[in-house]
């Protein structure tokens, strides 16, 4: 863990505990880890209409309009996630929506931290296939959505999932494989 981590996880102890000051030191640290989440999750993406900040900014409003309270930079990071891949499937639906029958293609998944979602219809076949994935192993999902939407290490997912590096390593294999094989049909 780094200093920044250290940070980030001190702050939001202090601001549980009901410290003023730590909510404002948290904010600028918290902005600019969710925003580097968002531009490595839209960098190289074709057609994308939605720009990191304002991915982050609706990412934001959502994690405050909730009532979850954050333990860790882990967790938190783990619930940006989260939040921020049902705002690219919210807004994938409205161009879907807005379209009317867009062009349809499919989603070549080869590793879910390196993928590159090129249009609407593949980021909302990508959220049926986790959707699906969940219903049979919501653990290798979660693994998957926070590698994939979080943009993190398997030593993170481990933190914010509290389970071994190496069950992080195995849940990724086994979800990528189920991915591919649910993405080709």
């Amino acid at each position: 863990m780094s200093a920044g981590d250290d940070n980030i996880t001190q702050a939001i102890a202090a601001w549980r505990a009901g410290d003023g000051n730590a909510a404002a030191a948290l904010s600028v640290e918290i902005y600019a880890m969710l925003k580097d989440m968002a531009r490595m999750r839209l960098h190289g993406e074709r057609g994308q209409t939605l720009n990191a900040t304002a991915l982050v900014h609706e990412a934001v409003v959502r994690l405050i309009g909730g009532s979850t309270d954050f333990r860790s930079r882990a967790h938190f990071r783990a619930l940006a996630a989260l939040q921020m891949r049902a705002v690219l499937v919210d807004h994938a639906r409205r161009g879907q929506a807005d379209k009317r029958n867009g062009g349809v293609g499919s989603l070549s998944l080869y590793l879910a931290e390196q993928v590159a979602v090129n249009g609407d219809t593949e980021l909302i076949d990508l959220d049926a296939a986790l959707l699906a994935l969940a219903a049979a192993d919501r653990r290798t999902a979660n693994a998957l959505e926070l590698t994939y939407f979080g943009g993190m290490s398997a030593d993170e997912v481990a933190a914010a999932l509290d389970i071994s590096v190496a069950t992080v390593e195995r849940d990724l294999a086994f979800g990528r494989a189920w991915l591919r094989r649910r993405l080709a049909t």
